[in-house]
């Protein structure tokens, strides 16, 4: 697979693209990739995305909306669907200030050569996002380009999208999120060194710092699936999202604690899947009290994944 952050200096090869920003790379998301593959396949092309590096809004009001996945999470899911192209930009003035037709006919049918397109119902393009799907139908008739525009995606009642997500990670209904995003909401970020009060009390923890630009979740514990670079199998544990009122933390971390395991892990990327939410964050009035409830935590963790693990054998 091929990425971009530029734009390419000359056509690439006809291809089908699909158009969107993609956090999340939630199942409407992926519904909008299998059929721009679908339409690849038969018209003989490549399947590339068309994304932005950042979400647009940050741009014109920083920090307005924090990202689902950061761009090196959105790359990998995007990669594991099997597209071909990526071209990931950067949402300056040279893109933001182009009008919906100079941005179909310069980066979509220029820079990408574009012979079908492939987005969700509700796709803006253009300077302000005031291009939406009936000009962009318009502009593909009068080129002979094809369009495909999906309808809402749908599990039960819930609407897919990333600011649902975003709500639903933001309460600590990590099942809901996972039903929209179609896998457990997660984040990879590097392991750094803490403050080992959690080594003391007897449950060494890996420290996350949280960065201000990617969703949080709610402040609190969960049940958490861990995947390290060299093991085959994931690992479980439990993760605190949050400031450690106890001992008088202030930036968001998340310290999780991976049961059955002993090893060195400073300076590597983990990914940590959030399963379930245990209970909200709360100051204890000592740490004794704190090791207390990490092991009604773990406790309750451990009764959570032999459940589910039951449930997955009948």
């Amino acid at each position: 697979m091929e990425i971009f952050h530029t734009l390419p200096h000359a056509p690439q090869t006809p291809s089908v693209v699909a158009l969107g920003f993609f956090d999340g790379v939630h199942l409407g998301h992926r519904a909008v990739i299998r059929e721009a593959k679908e339409r690849a396949l038969a018209l003989s092309c490549s399947c590339t995305v068309f994304t932005f590096s950042q979400p647009p809004r940050n741009v014109l009001s920083p920090g307005s909306v924090a990202v689902i996945t950061d761009e090196a999470d959105k790359e990998a899911a995007l990669r594991d669907l099997g597209v071909d192209r990526i071209l990931s930009l950067p949402f300056d003035e040279t893109i933001r200030t182009l009008s919906p037709e100079d941005f179909f006919h310069e980066i979509l049918l220029g820079s990408l050569n574009a012979r079908h397109l492939v987005c969700g119902y509700n796709y803006s393009f253009g300077k302000g996002g005031m291009g939406d799907v009936s000009l962009l139908r318009a502009l593909c008739e009068k080129e002979g380009i094809g369009l495909t525009v999906l309808p809402d995606v749908t599990v039960g009642d819930l609407s897919v999208s990333s600011s649902a997500i975003r709500h639903a990670v933001g309460d600590g209904r990590m099942e809901e999120a996972c039903a929209l995003l179609g896998r457990p909401f997660s984040h990879t970020l590097p392991v750094i060194d803490g403050q080992k009060l959690a080594r003391r009390l007897g449950f060494p923890t890996m420290n996350q710092s949280l960065p201000p630009h990617l969703l949080s979740p709610r402040h609190g514990v969960y049940v958490t699936r861990i995947f390290l670079p060299h093991e085959k199998e994931p690992l479980f544990g439990i993760t605190n999202v949050g400031v450690r009122p106890t001992v008088g933390g202030g930036a968001v971390f998340a310290e999780t604690h991976i049961f059955d395991f002993e090893g060195d892990l400073y300076g590597q990327n983990i990914r940590v899947e959030y399963l379930t939410f245990l209970r909200a964050e709360r100051p204890f009035p000592s740490v004794e009290s704190l090791a207390m409830q990490v092991r009604t935590d773990i406790e309750t963790a451990r009764r959570y994944l032999a459940q589910k693990s039951k449930e997955d054998v009948t």
